[in-house]
């Protein structure tokens, strides 16, 4: 299938900022048998480490996700198998290579299929749902300072400041397990509605609200990406930014589900009145015009001897 089968567009952009040397995001999408994939990484580890973890991992996700041999898992347990895979395959990496020791990457994943969206992640890269004149995160950060925030110790604004921000708690290739966080229950996509996936680059420079304003004035999907990039970088630039954005112009999910509803329940409404049109005919026509047939009675000519 190509990505018109999935009724969406996507543009996208990257960049080294303007602080950092070398440019660790890395970011793709592509078409597997359990729906259209778009995915952001945010290597970490230095000297081209990050590079290598953030690509490697997105390669070994590909390749699970592309394998037929779970067919007949849920998506949702696929997509756990995916990072858990690519999380063994840079454990194995750095094991071969002790240089590459402290690499890893954050990992946002967005699947699409049916018109209904899919999320997985670990990490501080995040997704946004942009619908109509509104965005909301959809992703919470696997972070230190988002710990702080759901115990009440922190407010958003206050987290931004603290010198613990960068400090995260999930990710691919540092740990044993990368325990991503697995949507278990697909969202229903709205005809226009759009995805941001976005490493911790935009974020760290560019609040949700001004996102919103870019992605609301520019029409053209790659325009409005590369937009958001020359945001971060005008308000500094300190770490790579990654953006893609999403536009999905198939039908609600939703609206389709009611409309077969409706369909179905316009069946029965028919067939209940071909029913009754059916019995009323009989009634007034085969009824009237039947006679019943009387009964003759012979006589025996039968004698007792």
């Amino acid at each position: 299938m190509a990505i018109s089968d999935y009724h969406i567009k996507i543009g996208n952009a990257t960049d080294v900022g303007k602080v950092r040397e070398q440019n660790e995001d890395y970011m793709a999408h592509f078409v597997t048998p359990v729906g259209y994939c778009i995915i952001v990484c945010d290597g970490m580890g230095g000297h081209a480490a990050g590079q290598v973890a953030s690509q490697n991992s997105i390669v070994s996700i590909q390749r699970f996700l592309c394998d037929s041999a779970h067919d007949n898992s849920s998506i949702p347990i696929i997509l756990k198998n995916a990072i858990e895979f690519a999380n063994y395959q840079l454990r194995e990496m750095v094991g071969k290579n002790p240089e590459l020791k402290g690499m890893g990457t954050t990992c946002v994943l967005a699947l699409i299929k049916n018109g209904q969206l899919y999320t997985a992640h670990a990490g501080d890269s995040r997704i946004y749902l942009i619908r109509g004149k509104s965005i909301k995160q959809i992703t919470k950060d696997h972070s230190s300072v988002q710990k702080l925030i759901d115990l009440g110790v922190l407010t958003e604004q206050e987290a931004e400041l603290s010198d613990k921000k960068n400090e995260i708690v999930k990710a691919i290739g540092i740990f044993e397990k990368a325990e991503p966080t697995i949507t278990q229950s697909p969202l229903a996509l709205h005809k226009n509605d759009k995805l941001l996936l976005c490493s911790d680059g935009l974020t760290g420079h560019v609040t949700k609200e001004k996102i919103n304003a870019a992605v609301q004035s520019n029409n053209d999907i790659q325009n409005a990406a590369i937009k958001l990039i020359a945001l971060a970088n005008d308000d500094g630039g300190t770490d790579n930014i990654t953006v893609q954005l999403v536009h999905y112009t198939g039908k609600s999910a939703g609206g389709t589900k009611k409309s077969v509803f409706k369909k179905i329940v316009v069946l029965f409404i028919l067939l209940g009145a071909v029913g009754y049109l059916s019995f009323w005919l009989y009634k007034k026509y085969y009824r009237q015009n039947t006679k019943p047939v009387k009964s003759i009675q012979y006589k025996s000519t039968s004698q007792k001897k």
